[in-house]
């Protein structure tokens, strides 16, 4: 009695599940006739009986003809690409099984011509009313296209991004509603030098003048683009520099931008403002260089003419003196060019041992055969316990230069009492050079220009207005630093920090 119950109640279960694959099989078929001329594959899996019904489109999708195969899952598997099937498989299997919750995966299958397509599968699950699996089914639909797009755009994004990231100019997008910078670059940062941490500020942040905003700003709603604006950034760390600003507004999402481009010019701008100098003191040498050389030229002409009728012995005399002066005037002249040509033009040599005692005794006795030294007092104290390398030249260049001013520009001769004191010290780190007079001085509005090209601090200097020039040069090429104090009618003070070159060298 029980098993007959038993059979009639299998009986109606297979009656309903033949039912339902009938009617499930019946919206496939309308689906398959809405869908065959679409880009999208139906299937269908019975998984009591294993029937498996697809549909002409996922077929023809591979380039096959329906006729040409029966057997859906050993196609499905055969043509699976080897590095997709163990996942596509095991996934379709865990979905199944329930371990997946949802079926919607992509795999590459092989087309009939041999290459492969992409395509997105999605699945759904059937359960009888004790929650078993029955059935499974899906779609396929091609998106190799999509797949190549979107390959393309994320080359495309992969490769802005490297631009965007590792260009040698600084960029940054900024948001023209409230100029809010909403991108910039790691150049961008350095130029900047803005930390990592500080990303959010207004374009008109770094602008050391707010006007230049303005006008940036202006020229950008005229025309839309502009290119090579210069300003004035102040950095992060509180230093400036100039920076060259290109700019176009763009739209994106219904959101304009500006996106700037910064390029850090302070080089250019130095350079700019070396060559401005260089060609005013072109322009100042050939002028004084003139007028110095033919001065004493023309002296010496008029004095050759009158020697040339001049017939008492005492005046010629005299008169050949003068022509002495003028030509001793020319050839000093003439060596403060060589030296400051030389100078210029001299690769960096190799640093040598310093001797400062030997050097400053040199200098004074140089100059002792050149200006009278009554009433001088020359004061020197040297302590050289540790040795000093540099360009022997250039030490000699100031030492030379500096002692003889305070030679030749002390006070009165027949009455003060005129001194110089010359102070030096090396360590390991520098030499200290102070010379120090109480001579004429040089009043507080002349100090600034002593070492311009052919200046002339003192109405009684006959020099060539070159020394005090070639020394500064000397000091920059040394690495050196030169402070100077004076005034006027109580002496003059240098002081100048050469750096010690033996530690580097030796």
């Amino acid at each position: 009695m029980n098993y007959n119950k038993e059979k009639i109640s299998l009986e109606k279960e297979n009656l309903q599940i033949k039912q339902e694959l009938e009617a499930v099989k019946k919206k496939l078929a309308q689906y398959q006739y809405a869908a065959a001329g679409a880009n999208e594959g139906l299937w269908d899996r019975d998984l009591i009986t294993e029937e498996v019904f697809i549909s002409p489109p996922w077929i023809t999708m591979l380039g096959y003809d329906p006729e040409e195969f029966d057997e859906y899952f050993e196609l499905w598997e055969n043509l699976m690409h080897p590095e997709d099937k163990d996942f596509a498989v095991n996934a379709l299997n865990e979905f199944i099984k329930g371990e997946r919750t949802e079926y919607n995966i992509q795999f590459r299958l092989k087309h009939k011509e041999g290459h492969y397509i992409w395509v997105r599968s999605n699945a759904k699950l059937t359960v009888d009313k004790d929650g078993r699996p029955i059935r499974v089914s899906g779609s396929h639909r091609d998106i190799t296209d999509k797949r190549r797009s979107d390959e393309i755009i994320k080359s495309s994004e992969e490769k802005y991004r490297n631009f965007f990231q590792n260009s040698l100019i600084g960029i940054m997008r900024v948001r023209k509603s409230d100029f809010e910078v909403i991108e910039i670059n790691q150049k961008g940062l350095n130029i900047l030098a803005l930390p990592e941490k500080k990303r959010h500020m207004k374009m008109s942040d770094p602008f050391k003048d707010k006007e230049d905003v303005v006008k940036l700003l202006g020229q950008l709603i005229d025309k839309e683009s502009i290119e090579e604006f210069e300003a004035k950034f102040e950095r992060w760390d509180e230093s400036e520099t100039w920076v060259s600003i290109s700019a176009i507004e763009v739209e994106s999402n219904d959101t304009a931008y500006y996106d700037i481009i910064f390029r850090d010019i302070s080089e250019f701008k130095e350079n700019l403002i070396e060559l401005q100098r260089l060609n005013f003191e072109l322009d100042n040498f050939v002028y004084h260089a003139s007028h110095d050389i033919r001065s004493p030229l023309r002296s010496l002409m008029g004095l050759i003419e009158i020697l040339k009728t001049e017939t008492r012995p005492a005046e010629i005399r005299k008169i050949i003196e003068m022509i002495t002066g003028s030509i001793n005037r020319l050839d000093k002249f003439v060596v403060d060019l060589l030296a400051m040509s030389r100078d210029n033009r001299m690769e960096e040599p190799d640093a040598v041992p310093i001797n400062f005692m030997v050097e400053v005794n040199n200098s004074i006795t140089n100059f002792h055969h050149v200006y009278t030294t009554k009433n001088i007092e020359i004061r020197t104290k040297i302590i050289q316990w540790y040795p000093f390398h540099s360009d022997l030249t250039k030490i000699r260049i100031i030492l030379n230069n500096l002692i003889s001013n305070s030679i030749k520009y002390r006070k009165n001769l027949e009455v003060d009492i005129s001194y110089i004191n010359i102070d030096i010290e090396t360590s390991a780190e520098e030499a200290r050079i102070i010379i120090e007079d109480n001579g004429e001085g040089i009043p507080q509005d002349k100090l600034e220009k002593i070492f311009d090209m052919f200046y002339r601090a003192s109405e009684s200097s006959e020099g060539s207005g070159l020394g005090m020039y070639i020394v500064k040069n000397v000091i920059k090429k040394l690495n050196a630093k030169l402070d100077v104090q004076s005034k006027e009618g109580e002496g003059t003070k240098f002081t100048i920090n050469i750096p010690n070159r033996y530690k580097r060298e030796s």
